[in-house]
């Protein structure tokens, strides 16, 4: 497979946060399903990746690092920094870059409850101001349903809700459905 499309959609809300993937990967003649998901969990982060394959490295050798108490009162600042200085010593030890060649790589990444978009060509590092985000081929169809969905308070059923209807309707996303979610902590 030259490129895996996909679909990755997140939701915070005052219950935790959700993300949730399809399995598929394409490329302009054949669809398959991956026999693991696009999106995990690291300690207090959730992910969700798009584009080439590369996410399974990210997944299974990547050690985020933890903000301080201090650092996560500004974790965009943060995310910013410390995490993506961490991200691209990663990419540069796991990672091959040829020349010319366009990196087709990038991951939703929610921490401390805020949703981020990063793109692993530019190393940028974006904040939304939503409470639900969608990357991928089928995002448009996953952001109709995240948006008619905003009165739902069950962000998993949510996320869930909206790769569904992706896997349904965009030739490039199937099915199986994974759903990771870190709970809101009640605090005292």
């Amino acid at each position: 497979m030259d490129k895996q499309v996909t679909v990755i959609a997140a939701v915070v809300n005052e219950n935790g946060s959700y993300i949730a993937g399809d399995r598929g990967a394409s490329d302009d003649n054949i669809i398959l399903p991956l026999a693991h998901p696009k999106v995990w969990q690291i300690g207090q982060y959730l992910f969700g990746y798009y584009g080439s394959m590369d996410g399974e490295k990210v997944m299974y050798n990547f050690e985020p690092p933890v903000p301080t108490v201090t650092q996560k009162k500004n974790i965009d600042k943060f995310m910013g920094n410390d995490f993506s200085k961490a991200l691209k010593e990663f990419y540069d030890e796991h990672f091959v870059f040829i020349g010319e060649k366009e990196c087709d790589f990038g991951m939703i990444i929610i921490a401390e409850g805020k949703m981020y978009e990063h793109d692993a060509g530019t190393m940028s590092m974006t904040r939304f101001e939503t409470d639900f985000l969608s990357v991928g081929s089928g995002s448009e169809y996953a952001y109709g349903s995240l948006y008619t969905t905003q009165a739902w308070s069950d962000g998993k059923k949510r996320v869930r809700t909206a790769i569904e209807v992706a896997t349904k309707y965009s030739p490039s996303c199937m099915q199986p459905i994974d759903v990771v979610s870190i709970p809101r902590k009640e605090t005292k």
